[in-house]
C-alpha cells in the first residue's frame, strides 16, 4: 500500500503553479519601470595642453596672437592674455552676475578675433565643481538674440583646464595710438 501511495503522489506532482509569480512580476515590473530615474550623462571635452606649447609661445613673437586665460579664483574671476596681463577682473558673486560680466566681455573678444576657438580655464583648488561647469558653459556658448529668437552662439568651444598660479594677474599694458 505504501508503494503505491508513493507512485501516485510522485506522479501528481509533476505540475508547478506559478500563478502567484506572474501576479507578483505584473505589479513588480511597472513599478520599477515608473519608479527608474532615467539620466542623461553629457559630456565637455577639454584639452590639454601639448607638451613643449610654453616653448613655442615664447619662441613666436607674434603680436597679433591672443592667449586667452581664464582664472578662477574665490573672490573673483580674471581674464586675461598670457603675454598681455589683466585685461579684467570681475569680483565673485552668489548671484550670477560674474559670469553675465565675463560672458559680455569674452563677446567683445570674440568680435576682434573671430577665428580664435581656444582658450585655458585655470582654478585655484577650492573651487567647487559645479563652479567649474558653470564656467565651462559660459566659456564654450553664450545666448544672443538674432530675429527675435534666442540662439546659442559658439565662443570658445576649446577649452584646456589647468592649475591656477598663486600670485594674480599683473594689469595689462595699454596700447597708445
Amino acid at each position: 500500500m505504501k508503494r503505491r501511495w508513493r507512485k501516485q503522489h510522485l506522479a501528481g506532482s509533476g505540475e508547478v503553479n506559478i500563478t502567484a509569480f506572474m501576479n507578483l512580476m505584473v505589479i513588480l515590473v511597472p513599478f520599477l519601470l515608473i519608479t527608474a530615474v532615467f539620466s542623461r550623462i553629457t559630456i565637455l571635452e577639454l584639452d590639454l595642453p601639448a607638451p613643449g606649447t610654453g616653448k613655442q609661445a615664447q619662441a613666436n613673437n607674434d603680436a597679433e596672437s591672443l592667449q586667452l586665460e581664464v582664472i578662477v579664483r574665490k573672490d573673483a574671476i580674471e581674464v586675461g592674455d598670457r603675454k598681455r596681463g589683466l585685461l579684467k577682473r570681475v569680483p565673485a558673486a552668489d548671484d550670477g552676475s560674474d559670469l553675465a560680466a565675463v560672458s559680455d566681455l569674452l563677446k567683445q573678444i570674440k568680435a576682434r578675433y573671430p577665428d580664435k576657438q581656444d582658450i585655458t580655464l585655470l582654478l585655484e583648488s577650492d573651487i567647487p565643481y559645479e563652479r567649474m561647469i558653470e564656467l565651462m558653459d559660459t566659456l564654450r556658448v553664450v545666448r544672443v538674440e538674432q530675429n527675435g529668437q534666442t540662439i546659442d552662439a559658439e565662443l570658445f568651444p576649446a577649452i584646456s583646464i589647468g592649475d591656477a598660479p598663486a600670485a594674480p594677474m599683473r594689469q595689462a599694458k595699454r596700447k597708445t595710438p
